[in-house]
């Protein structure tokens, strides 16, 4: 079950989304910091189950049907496109979505103004004050929080998006799993003792912090930072896209090839293969050795079959033409 879940009331009366609606895209915003991204016909999507909406999000509803009723209202109100495999629901954010919490210096999500002026009259949703919103929110109070933050410290899939404090900013890290998704906000914390580069505007930012964090996953220690790594990060941006890098560097870490485990997930190996890494982040495919060898076996049995019915069908043309000789 996720705990925290920020709901940008502006942007919800603005949308003229409910409760529910908003409640659901909240938790929906944040999927594709964690959700596996899917590749179709008409781009990137992300895979979210009904099941996973009702795990998460007990409180909006426990039906698969109403589920995904809601989420067919939130494209209807242009914040989402959905599509389908044969088993799962795909959804996409829309451009007019991003404006939910677009901006790093937190104008949506607090939206006090940074010099405080008009403090009143948004005092119900100030995050200073929680115990005052907590007494006002009466009835319903569960479904539509005031309170715009809680403690989500009961999932690895945290979507949270607490970067800043109300005074600008940054909160502490509480060491949770990272995986960035854009260029402006970052889906989780980052831990204090990351090492690498903190602007978050930096080229190399996103792919760093996706590999050093899925590597501290695997390895329970940081990856080493230096000027080498920095330049064979920037390397990988440039072939691969910006927009994908950071995925790739994150599926790279699953690889559980041989090679690839002697020498712990080494820069270099992904670099040297981003191409190929970037296919099996496309398809969802893990190539190591075993793999590759059952690949080759079945392209040489599929090739010895189809030269043996060329020489079948050599053999009956022949044996067509000795007839009218």
């Amino acid at each position: 079950m996720q705990y925290t879940v920020t709901i940008n009331q502006v942007k919800a009366l603005e949308w003229g989304l409910n409760s529910q609606q908003a409640l659901l895209f909240a938790f929906v915003y944040g999927c594709p910091s964690w959700t596996k991204p899917i590749k179709t016909d008409d781009g990137i999507f992300f895979a979210l189950s009904k099941a996973k909406i009702i795990e998460e999000l007990p409180l909006l509803t426990d039906k698969p049907d109403t589920a995904y009723r809601m989420l067919k209202a939130l494209e209807e109100a242009g914040l989402i496109e959905l599509s389908s495999t044969s088993n799962i629901t795909l959804f996409r954010l829309t451009e007019k979505a991003v404006e939910w919490n677009q901006k790093l210096d937190g104008s949506e999500k607090y939206p006090t103004p940074p010099n405080n002026k008009g403090r009143k009259k948004i005092r119900s949703t100030s995050d200073k004050s929680p115990s005052k919103v907590g007494k006002k929110s009466g009835q319903g109070s569960d479904k539509s929080p005031t309170n715009q933050d809680t403690n989500h410290q009961g999932t690895n899939q945290d979507t949270s998006q607490n970067l800043q404090d109300p005074t600008g900013k940054p909160a502490q890290s509480r060491g949770l799993v990272l995986v960035v998704d854009r260029t402006d906000t970052p889906r989780v914390e980052i831990p204090a003792d990351m090492p690498g580069p903190k602007d978050q505007t930096c080229k190399t930012f996103k792919v760093w912090a996706n590999y050093a964090m899925a590597y501290r996953k695997r390895y329970s220690a940081w990856p080493v930072w230096n000027a080498k790594v920095g330049g064979q990060l920037g390397q990988l941006v440039d072939r691969l896209g910006a927009d994908v890098a950071h995925h790739v560097a994150a599926h790279f870490l699953k690889t559980s090839d041989a090679a690839v485990l002697r020498k712990c997930h080494s820069l270099n190996e992904l670099l040297a293969n981003a191409e190929s890494y970037h296919t099996q982040w496309v398809t969802g495919q893990r190539i190591n050795g075993t793999t590759a060898r059952q690949m080759e076996r079945t392209e040489a049995n599929h090739s010895a079959a189809e030269q043996a019915a060329q020489m079948v069908l050599a053999k009956r043309q022949a044996g067509d033409r000795n007839e009218y000789l």
